[in-house]
């Protein structure tokens, strides 16, 4: 493969179909208290699967959090689940140290959601409609708050054909 075909596969969303069973996928949140995706239910969820030792994730976070900043409430949720198997403890420090203060992060120790969401790689990122189907998948960083992307998160929850990617 190409460099060229690579990186054309790499800004391209996923649309393949997969199981519906996200409603079922419990994680924590970084106090340790149990959450799930199906206390979402109703609601839009951008989730990134992400983890500290990831250099691509780690430059993505600060796009994320500017993204649910820009958002102020309106959809879709801004989510990202860490897969580190030491939790908080390692979370934390690199959240301060990018400075991502109000992302909504939450932990998934035991990895369950890779398989739950056919995780292939990191980051991963998955919008899901408040119907709970999957409406979008994206490997890899993205300008997460920039127009192109919040455009085509819109157009995806909407439910309209999806422009081909540049």
């Amino acid at each position: 493969m190409t460099l060229a075909a690579a990186l054309s596969y790499a800004v391209v969303a996923d649309r393949t179909p997969r199981p519906r069973n996200a409603d079922a996928l419990m994680f924590q949140r970084l106090d340790g208290s149990a959450a799930g995706l199906a206390s979402f239910r109703g609601q839009a969820v951008l989730l990134t699967v992400w983890a500290t030792w990831c250099w691509s994730c780690r430059e993505e976070m600060p796009a994320l959090a500017r993204l649910h900043r820009s958002l102020d409430g309106r959809p879709p949720a801004v989510l990202a689940l860490s897969l580190d198997r030491d939790g908080a403890e390692v979370v934390e420090p690199l959240l301060a140290q990018l400075n991502v203060k109000d992302l909504p992060v939450y932990l998934d120790p035991t990895g369950a959601s890779v398989g739950r969401l056919s995780i292939s790689g990191l980051p991963t990122t998955i919008l899901f409609g408040p119907d709970g189907s999957e409406r979008g998948r994206w490997f890899g960083v993205r300008a997460w708050d920039e127009k192109p992307m919040i455009d085509e998160i819109a157009v995806l929850l909407a439910g309209a054909p999806q422009r081909s990617a540049r």
